[in-house]
């Protein structure tokens, strides 16, 4: 019991910070970063604030759609079941700059 609620202590504290971690401009691509912060607030075909970000910055200020790539491809995304095509289609519905960022899932083949 003591341990799990450290667990969800540490998660909360990682939620807060996050944020601020992912939106630094010209921030470089952190995959296992913003990977972890997508899989605590995303789900497939529902985009939050807090989901948004993460999703938008590793597109638009860490190294564009091979950034978002390398995040799909982290095992935490994998076990929660998001791939690069959930995670384009986020970006797209969170208004990312980039356009047409739904057809560009081809792009992390």
């Amino acid at each position: 019991m003591e341990r799990s609620r450290g667990l969800l202590l540490v998660a909360g504290l990682l939620a807060a910070l996050l944020p601020a971690a992912a939106a630094q401009p010209g921030a470089p691509c952190e995959p296992a970063l913003l990977a972890t912060q997508v899989a605590l607030f995303c789900a497939p075909d529902m985009p939050t604030a807090q989901c948004c970000e993460p999703v938008v910055a590793a597109v638009d200020l860490g190294g564009g759609v091979p950034c978002l790539c390398r995040v799909a491809a982290e095992p935490q995304l994998v076990m929660a079941g998001l791939n690069a095509t959930h995670l384009l289609t986020l970006y797209s519905s969170c208004g990312g700059l980039r356009p047409g960022g739904a057809h560009l899932a081809a792009a992390c083949e």
